[in-house]
């Protein structure tokens, strides 16, 4: 049976349609991550987080010098106090150096005494040299364990039929090579001066296409020389790619959320701490917006028919609502045998979704 072939307006209808909903979703993407954010794991970690010393960039250089794998460093008396937990006996301890500072009075610019609001002298701490010290890492220690913070958990399962084919056409488009291996800690990586983008080869093939999707995002939007817009931070651009990553499975019936919505929540703080203050992680997000849909829209326009994204939003909006800390499957229908209709097709939940198949 022959495919209908769609006219310039109902193509033109489609892309507009496509646009609402990425929009739609991409609000979604906020207030997800606020919610996850507010939830009690992430705070007991921020708690916890918050008890350890920051150490100087010098001390982190002795801390790896001496143990490269060190997560967590504590001095004796902190684990025992503030975690709960003992150092093991026999363990050798990290050196580091520590201040040793002075009761002083504050002085003016000029050498007067500085005075406080009472009028008198004020006395602060005063820097008079340094010491050795001993830390210890987590490893090194025995006790009830620190809360960790809440982590994307990889996708399983199959990707959308031709999903990965698409994508790849995609990218190559762009003038980059999209190859498997080895990529460290990643899950992918884009190389602009080798014009390579590479993912991971042992993970299943939904986070595979999720993957490739957020690649395909950074080399929309984050080429050196700025194909969209001005250079970003590092956070900002992984929120970025990661919400196109998001907006674009969605348009193809597989449901990222709890990656994306950890995954942005961690890299939204980091730009959050160089925004101007007052700025919330749904501000850091929210900025994104053209940007991010402006590139999900390119791609989908390229990787599956403009009918597919009007069909499947009341399934994924239903699916959203539900909680961030699970990893569900989201399956649309089999492959209707009957021929669309030329009007806007409608959906619910109680029965198959009839799918455009890809050119």
């Amino acid at each position: 049976m022959s495919r209908r072939e769609f006219s310039q307006a109902e193509k033109d209808q489609f892309a507009a349609e496509r646009r609402e909903q990425l929009e739609m979703w991409h609000a979604q993407i906020a207030g997800k991550v606020t919610d996850l954010v507010n939830g009690d794991e992430w705070q007991r970690w921020l708690d916890v987080a918050a008890r350890f010393h920051k150490y100087s960039f010098n001390n982190s250089v002795l801390i790896m010098l001496q143990r490269p794998d060190a997560t967590a460093v504590a001095g004796y008396q902190a684990w025992k106090t503030s975690f709960g937990r003992q150092v093991n006996k026999g363990e050798t301890g990290i050196r580091i150096l520590a201040p040793v500072t002075t009761r002083a009075s504050r002085l003016e610019l000029d050498g007067s005494p500085l005075l406080d609001e009472s009028g008198k002298p004020a006395v602060g701490r005063q820097l008079v040299g340094v010491k050795v010290v001993s830390v210890f890492d987590v490893s090194q220690t025995t006790g009830p364990d620190l809360p960790v913070t809440p982590r994307p958990e990889l996708l399983k399962g199959q990707a959308p039929d031709g999903l990965w084919d698409r994508l790849q056409s995609f990218v190559e488009a762009q003038g980059f090579r999209v190859e498997r291996g080895d990529c460290g800690t990643a899950n992918g990586f884009t190389d602009f001066t080798a014009a390579v983008v590479r993912v991971r080869s042992d993970v299943d093939d939904a986070q595979a296409v999720k993957t490739l999707a957020h690649e395909a995002g950074h080399v929309l939007l984050h080429a050196p020389e700025g194909r969209l817009g001005e250079p970003v931070c590092r956070g900002r651009s992984e929120v970025e790619a990661e919400s196109v990553a998001y907006l674009v499975t969605a348009a193809h019936g597989l449901n990222s959320g709890q990656y994306t919505f950890c995954y942005v929540a961690g890299w939204a703080e980091s730009a959050q701490a160089t925004a101007r203050e007052g700025t919330t992680l749904a501000d850091v997000i929210s900025a994104t917006g053209s940007r991010v849909i402006s590139s999900a829209d390119t791609i989908l326009a390229a990787t599956q028919p403009p009918a597919v994204a009007v069909q499947v939003v009341d399934a994924m909006a239903t699916s959203l609502d539900r909680t961030v800390a699970v990893d569900r499957s989201f399956v649309i229908g089999q492959l209707s045998t009957r021929p669309l209709a030329p009007a806007k097709p409608t959906v619910t939940a109680t029965r198959p979704l009839a799918v455009v198949p890809a050119r």
